[in-house]
């Protein structure tokens, strides 16, 4: 069969075949397409349509299309071909018009293990992973397949199967989908320790091992790949002080020092190179850090005082503040639900040290940092520059400095952190040196002490190595020492019987498989490879699903490679030089019998699995919990992760046993009642369907708060289901429409029961649960744009997901976008997503003015002048025009009979599932509004004209009677009667425009406040003020002609000038008005309580009502005013600058309301909350936040770029702000992010009070 291909541009399809050629096929099935002579050029495509094709035409009588070597393709020759997209022929080199085998194959047999998808510059929530993944269940995959789902992009970067790389295969219910990101947050820490200034064994000083080699060849690989991660890079280092009390220190400093478990004092120091900026290439930025590597002690020492500090010095790799700077950066990991950015997805922490992995540590921080890491779902990458040391690494030795009672070896205890990645880096001379024969080359892998010269007058004689310490001996061998002579010669006393007791104590702890000693029983003896076991617990299997599985069936990471005799070759090789396979994968092939009897020595995870041993027991090394160490295990340097990071995995297989749930746990159960559904839908499908969806839902909660999913392979949880409902293990099971999901010691199982028709959740608390510490710790901060340290004070603790707060969680994804009319509020304990904006006000002539200066030094900001009145109406204007953009509102000049009263709106009351409000977009093509001008009252010539036209219209009145249907609009004024400016408001041709009626939930007649200000200034025959119009409107208020769509608030008794929505309200008889009282009495019969949550309501200050605020201050600044006044001070009380306030508040200064989210782009019912000011100042940045639970990233990504648009189209600028912008709460701030201060030029007695404290309001 001849192979054809397509463009895009002729269908979007990537595979198309004839139904009459292919008879036995149908949608879903999967083709094997390739050529007989090339097994490289196999390709997996679905079929995802039978349909025949119509070609296009060419010429008068001929269809057809055209393949890459420019033939004509005919209609007759295209029905008996196959076709398929030119970019994956030529990705999987298929040549077009030639032979090629089709042929069905089983989903089962091209069943992939793993599947991974990588991302960039959007944020995708672990909610949208899931959901992703999901989707792509049925589905095949080749490599570099761009998939879209609900605004989601992504591309497939790798795909494993059967413990081999492939290149394509289908995605089943038991396939692993993980995500990498390469726009992470990502922090790079330099260890700045003694060794910096050191060489290593081939003559490469580390500083320079750690610029020139290491983060060069990162940068580069980065541009290379696109990486555009958000970065931050900190030099930091310990220094300690020859001192033996705090006392020797300034004042200023004993808050900043700390002593450690030997009573030594210390203090840390940071310096932050760059913070959270993005570049397109990196490198030029390594000559700033080489320079900065390179003066690094010197800023340190003239940071400190010049007098009374004593002498200092920078501490060894291994007595360094690592777990500090962690910590560091997890407090602002923690805290990733605040200042959301929509353009970046993972968090990463990189440390570069010059030691080799080794490090003593506090037990407390340990803990406290390996919660924070694990249950956070952080990536850590250490990159050691030192030699691989011969025993497992990383490794922390804990200290012990309380019991001083215990012995040099009874104090210290080690352990393995599993939490962290790491890798070992090779500079050039070392690869050069790598690849040479192995006779010349020696490679030590520790580095002995140097021998002790000591000077005689005779000749020069070498001393022996330091000896062991006799307290680290046994009891038996303590009074055992080595005599040597004068000459450096051993003593003859040395006896055979005590050469024999040295020899047996050797053996006996060297032996493998001994018993650990007593401080090692409960720490991994590093120097014991058959200790490396561990308890097998939900934090070591946190991150398994991320890795392939080997050709031994274990997880295993890809840059640890085991090192084996080849006896072919006579030298040490890898397995992936060893491989035979013509495939691009290492882990997949046969290394013959010496390799598996290696295997069988080893303590794997995959080989207890293999002999059915009991699911207790880990390895004790390694981020996989499954891959073993051994001597021969060599590790590079995982530039996977590096480059594309990987993001915390959905899914975990560890589960706990039914006897460790009944002994170890307690449950907590609650039902969420889906009862009330079966009144609002009639159909009982519906019922299940809503109740699927809540399912869903709760799912997706626990999964964005860093739970995973509890899954085993299907065929395994039939076979324990066979042997009794005892045995089967508490995972999730989908058939049965249950889920399970962990975290640290929790887990939640929520299964749905349609039956009763409600959600069961339970919940499973560890009974014995310790508590964390919280650590206060202090330290020397250089931060950007500084020119010195500084002490910063931060704490350090865990702050895990509160387990009691899950019923409020659950009962408010019940309610839906009605639970704020519940009483349910987005509280701190929920750790909602939140993004804060500020609107401000264009200054394209003040940035010119800037640009002017150039990049002197003597740059000056005071740039900015004071705004006139006319420029603040401009930007009120433009404000309102955002305003109409954001509630996508229609204005419509309809008439309505005077006679016709206020019509009767349902209450939506329709439940999470229905469909989203749809709003109506308004247009804004208004009229802009006349230069008021600014009077404190009616002026008598002001009355004197209203009173001549009123006379004069009661003289036309008498003399031409006008029919009360039709009257005459021309000649209003402000003596006007009420009820004739509402029908002049009515009018067809002269009216008020109106919102349109039809909109959901707005009754006729509605009009923005703005609008109606605007048109009396216009209509009106006397040239009328700002303030007239207000008071004017503020008569029709309290008549009752008019009244306010919001329930509660300022704009029910006040009329406010802004963006608020008001109603002409009527009885039947038109000589008789609705007072207000009616109005608020029956205001529930028409539906109005939705307004106020649906429509963006914001007052604006107007400068003729700034001014007439000043002028009254000034005439009676003690006095309430009259009555005229009262509505005005009253009013520009509200209308004040609004202060900052932070989170979310119900008071009219921070207003807050539910926005629905498009149905129709998810698969989902989507909603969130916009907190947003009341007020609107022009000389103040107006803010909005939002915030959200059960949204889509990408989607409120396009809502915010919709807002950026407009705001740009009326002069505004809409740009992300800092809840917390100068860190005065230190448990959402940036702790690398320090304040800058900005010498303001004030005049000389300004500054003369400051000095002397006087200016207490400057």
């Amino acid at each position: 069969m001849k192979l054809w291909v397509h463009q895009k541009s002729f269908s979007g399809e990537e595979l198309l075949v004839n139904p009459k050629e292919f008879k036995d096929i149908k949608v879903g099935d999967i083709l094997e397409i390739y050529h007989e002579d090339d097994d490289q050029s196999h390709l997996l495509l679905q079929v995802n349509t039978l349909k025949s094709v119509e070609l296009p035409q060419k010429g008068k009588d001929t269809k057809g299309t055209k393949d890459e070597g420019n033939r004509l393709l005919t209609t007759s020759s295209a029905n008996h071909i196959i076709s398929i997209d030119q970019s994956i022929a030529s990705l999987f080199q298929l040549r077009a018009y030639k032979d090629v085998r089709v042929k069905t194959v089983q989903v089962q047999d091209v069943a992939l293990d793993l599947v991974e998808l990588l991302f960039k510059d959007q944020y995708i929530s672990r909610s949208d992973m899931w959901r992703l993944g999901k989707s792509l269940i049925g589905n095949c995959l080749y490599i570099q397949k761009k998939i879209v789902f609900s605004g989601i992009r992504a591309q497939v970067m790798g795909l494993w199967s059967r413990g081999e790389k492939v290149s394509c295969g289908a995605v089943t219910q038991e396939t692993r989908v993980t995500f990498r990101t390469s726009t992470a947050m990502t922090y790079i820490f330099i260890q700045m320790s003694a060794e910096m200034w050191e060489f290593d064994t081939c003559g490469d000083l580390y500083m320079e091992k750690a610029v020139d080699g290491f983060m060069t060849e990162l940068f580069n690989m980065w541009k290379k790949q696109n990486t555009n991660s958000e970065l931050t890079i900190v030099l930091f280092s310990r220094v300690y002080y020859e001192a033996t009390s705090i006392d020797e220190f300034p004042a200023s400093m004993q808050t900043s020092v700390h002593i450690d478990y030997q009573g030594r004092i210390y203090q840390d120091f940071y310096r932050v190179v760059v913070l959270n900026e993005r570049r397109d290439d990196w490198l030029p930025l390594l000559v700033t850090i080489k320079q900065l590597m390179m003066t690094y002690k010197e800023d340190v020492q003239n940071s400190l005082p010049q007098d009374d500090v004593p002498k200092g010095a920078i501490s060894k790799a291994g007595q360094g503040n690592v777990l500090e700077a962690i910590n560091l950066s997890l407090n602002v990991f923690d805290n990733h639900y605040v200042n959301r950015n929509f353009d970046r997805t993972g968090q990463v922490v990189v440390l570069i040290s010059p030691g080799a992995g080794v490090f003593e540590v506090g037990k407390t921080l340990a803990d406290i940092t390996r919660l924070r890491m694990i249950d956070y779902g952080i990536g850590s990458d250490l990159v050691c520059l030192a030699e691989q040391p011969p025993h497992p690494v990383p490794l922390f030795i804990y200290t012990d400095a309380n019991d001083n009672t215990k012995t040099t070896s009874d104090r210290f205890q080690y352990d393995i952190p599993q939490w962290l990645n790491y890798s070992f880096y090779l500079s050039r001379s070392q690869k050069q040196r790598q690849c040479s024969s192995t006779q010349s080359s020696f490679r030590p892998r520790c580095i002995l002490p140097e021998q002790k010269v000591v000077e005689n007058t005779n000749q020069l004689r070498k001393v022996s190595f330091p000896k062991l310490e006799t307290d680290l001996l046994p009891q038996c061998l303590s009074n055992i020492t080595e005599q040597y002579t004068s000459d450096g010669e051993l003593d003859e006393r040395d006896t055979d019987e005590e050469e024999s007791q040295y020899n047996g104590y050797d053996s006996k702890v060297f032996s493998y498989g001994n018993k650990r000693n007593n401080y090692h029983e409960t720490s991994s003896n590093p120097f014991f490879p058959s200790t490396l076991k561990t308890k097998l617990t939900a934090d070591i299997k946190r991150w398994t699903h991320t890795f392939p599985r080997g050709i031994t069936g274990e997880t295993q990471q890809l840059h640890h490679k085991y090192l084996i005799y080849n006896y072919s070759g006579h030298e040490l090789c890898s397995l992936s030089e060893m491989s035979t396979s013509s495939s691009d994968s290492s882990l997949c092939t046969d290394f013959g019998e010496e390799f598996l009897l290696f295997l069988e020595d080893t303590p794997s995870r995959a080989h207890l699995s293999r002999n059915n041993l009991k699911r207790s027991t880990a390895c004790a090394w390694g981020i996989t919990g499954e891959q073993a160490w051994t001597p021969y295990l060599q590790s590079g340097v995982d530039w996977k992760s590096l480059t594309s990071t990987a993001c915390f995995p959905i899914t975990t297989d560890y589960y706990p046993e039914r006897w460790m749930l009944e002994a170890e746990y307690e449950e907590a159960p609650y039902n969420l009642d889906g009862c009330s559904l079966i009144e609002d839908y009639e159909d009982e499908s519906l019922v299940k369907a809503t109740l699927s969806n809540v399912l869903q839902e709760l799912v997706s909660q626990r999964l964005i708060q860093d739970f995973q999913l509890v899954v085993i392979p299907q065929s395994k949880l039939m076979s324990l289901a066979h042997l009794g409902t005892s045995k089967i293990p508490l995972v999730t099971d989908q058939s049965k429409m249950e889920y399970v999901l962990s975290y640290g010691n929790t887990f939640h199982k929520i299964s749905l029961k349609l039956d009763r028709y409600n959600v069961e959740v339970v919940k499973y608390n560890a009974r014995n649960e310790i508590p964390t510490s919280r650590l206060a710790y202090s330290y020397q901060l250089w931060g950007v744009k500084k020119n010195q340290y500084e002490a910063v004070k931060t704490r350090v603790y865990h702050k895990p997901v509160q387990n009691d707060k899950w019923n409020l969680r659950d009962n408010y994804i019940c309610i839906g976008k009605d639970a704020d009319k519940e009483g349910f509020e987005l509280h701190e304990t929920l750790k909602f997503w939140r993004s804060r904006f500020v609107l401000l006000p264009s200054a394209a002539s003040v940035l010119k003015k800037l640009c002017e200066q150039g990049n002197s030094t003597e740059t000056h900001f005071d740039v900015f002048e004071e705004r006139t009145a006319a420029q603040k109406i401009q930007l009120i204007e433009g404000f309102l025009k955002f305003m109409e953009g954001l509630n996508r509102k229609k204005k419509s000049q309809q008439t309505l009979s005077a006679k016709q009263p206020l019509q009767r709106v349902p209450s939506d009351n329709s439940s999470i599932t229905g469909t989203p409000m749809r709003r109506i977009s308004r247009t804004s093509g208004t009229t802009t509004p006349t230069t008021p001008q600014p009077a404190l009252s009616i002026t008598a010539s002001a009355i004197t004209n209203a009173l001549s036209n009123l006379a004069s219209g009661r003289k036309e009145m008498s003399s031409t009677p006008c029919s009360p249907t039709t009257p005459d609009f021309k000649d209003l004024g402000l003596m006007s009667p009420r009820s004739q400016i509402i029908m002049g408001m009515r009018d067809n041709s002269t009216g008020l425009t109106f919102l349109n009626g039809d909109n959901k939930g707005l009754p006729p007649d509605c009009f923005v406040s703005c609008d109606a200000i605007q048109w009396l200034q216009k209509t009106m025959t006397t040239q009328i003020t700002h303030m007239h119009a207000i008071r004017l409107m503020q008569d029709m208020l309290d008549d009752g002609l008019i009244h306010s769509l919001s329930i509660d608030g300022p704009g029910t008794r006040k009329f406010l000038y802004g963006y608020y929505l008001y109603c002409i309200v009527q009885e039947t008889n038109s000589s008789a008005t609705t007072k207000s009282p009616w109005v608020s009495e029956h205001k529930h019969l028409y539906g109005l309580q939705d307004i106020q949550s649906t429509y963006f309501e914001v007052a604006c200050c107007h400068p003729e009502q700034e001014e007439e605020r000043n002028n009254n201050k000034q005439t009676s600044p003690n006095a309430s005013g009259d009555s005229e006044f009262d509505l005005v001070e009253a009013e520009e009380k509200l209308l004040s600058p609004p202060r900052i306030v932070l989170g979310t508040c119900n008071s009219q200064v921070y207003k807050s309301q539910v926005m629905e989210i498009d149905s129709t782009k998810s698969d989902r019912v989507e909603w969130c909350h916009v907190g947003y000011h009341g007020n609107y100042h022009p000389d103040n940045a107006f803010e909005m936040e939002l915030q959200w639970l059960t949204s889509t990233p990408s989607l409120l990504l396009d809502i915010i770029t919709n807002w950026n648009r407009r705001a740009a189209s009326c002069g505004f600028h809409f740009i992300p702000y800092l809840i917390d912008p100068f860190g005065f709460c230190k448990d959402i701030s940036d702790p690398f992010r320090s304040a800058l201060f900005i010498h303001l030029n004030l005049p000389t007695d300004v500054q003369e009070c400051c000095q002397d404290g006087k200016l207490h309001n400057a």
